[in-house]
């Protein structure tokens, strides 16, 4: 019998580029779509790479608030970091105890804003969350400050407003 050459190529030569990327070469597939994807396309996930849009996706079911949510979480924050920021600010708490109470007292904040809106979660729920406490809180130092028409920077409020927005957002992440 005469040998006979194989003239065909195999798919393993042949090159294939992102689809987000075109003008990259992409050496990986998504394990969930079969998308080719460059290596900053690639999210490495427990059961191996995936594209950003399979990563998106899965995520859109685990966040389930509405703009209503988010909104609400907001104003909800909002005013209770600013009453929370008017007592420090009318009390003159100690340093110390700005220290010791700023961490539960925003915990207690974020609390109240999940119970509110039954624990549903929303992407950037924490950071609305955290923004809005910070801002209510020092939103009295500067009605205070208006009053007494000097600019006397509050070292208790200030640091009261970034314990409390600190513990907020990471009560929020934690959504337990």
């Amino acid at each position: 019998m005469a040998s006979q050459t194989d003239t065909t190529t195999t798919t393993d030569e042949e090159l294939h580029y992102c689809t987000v990327h075109p003008d990259r070469e992409a050496t990986l597939r998504c394990n969930r779509c079969g998308r080719y994807m460059c290596v900053q396309c690639a999210v490495q996930t427990p059961v191996g790479y995936r594209c950003r849009q399979c990563v998106r996706s899965q995520e859109d079911k685990y966040f389930n608030a509405s703009d209503r949510d988010l909104i609400l979480v907001g104003i909800i924050c909002l005013v209770l970091g600013g009453i929370a920021g008017w007592i420090v600010g009318q009390t003159g708490l100690w340093l110390l105890l700005i220290l010791i109470l700023g961490a539960p007292i925003g915990g207690a904040i974020a609390e109240i804003a999940l119970r509110v809106v039954q624990r549903r979660r929303g992407r950037y729920m924490a950071q609305v969350a955290a923004g809005a406490t910070a801002v209510g809180a020092l939103f009295p130092l500067l009605w205070i400050l208006l009053q007494a028409g000097v600019f006397v920077p509050r070292l208790d409020v200030l640091l009261f407003a970034g314990i409390a927005a600190v513990a907020v957002y990471g009560r929020m992440a934690m959504r337990g």
